[in-house]
């Protein structure tokens, strides 16, 4: 079972999301903000991590700098509402994997986390 990292300040959203994907045989652990997130990386083993640009504190963008500072080679996928083009760009620049839209590709979320493990690993939008 593939484990997932959801990263996302509202509750709501977690708790809903991590619902969703675990009825879909992913396993998710929650972390509310950038930097539980992060200590969660140092502690334990995750197949993709989920997050939100927009966090409380550390933001989405940040996790991920600081991810590649500490070279942990797990892939990140942003799930958030900010789906403009240049979020894209500095998704993409980061290394992200994937930008999801909350409001577009809410439903796809676990077809779009599947297609990702199953087939290639090139970033697509």
């Amino acid at each position: 079972m593939k484990r997932i990292l959801l990263i996302d300040s509202d509750p709501v959203t977690a708790g809903l999301s991590a619902k969703f994907l675990t009825n879909f045989n992913y396993e998710v652990e929650v972390a509310t903000t950038g930097k539980v997130g992060l200590d969660k990386l140092n502690t334990e083993r995750y197949d993709l991590v989920l997050t939100d640009i927009e966090l409380v504190g550390l933001g989405g963008f940040d996790v991920l700098k600081m991810m590649n500072k500490c070279f942990m080679d797990v892939p990140v996928f942003f799930f958030t509402s900010l789906d403009d083009p240049t979020t894209w760009i500095e998704a993409d620049s980061l290394g992200a994997k994937k930008l999801i839209s909350k409001r577009k590709d809410y439903i796809n979320l676990p077809h779009i986390i599947d297609s990702f493990f199953y087939s290639s690993h090139d970033m697509v939008a």
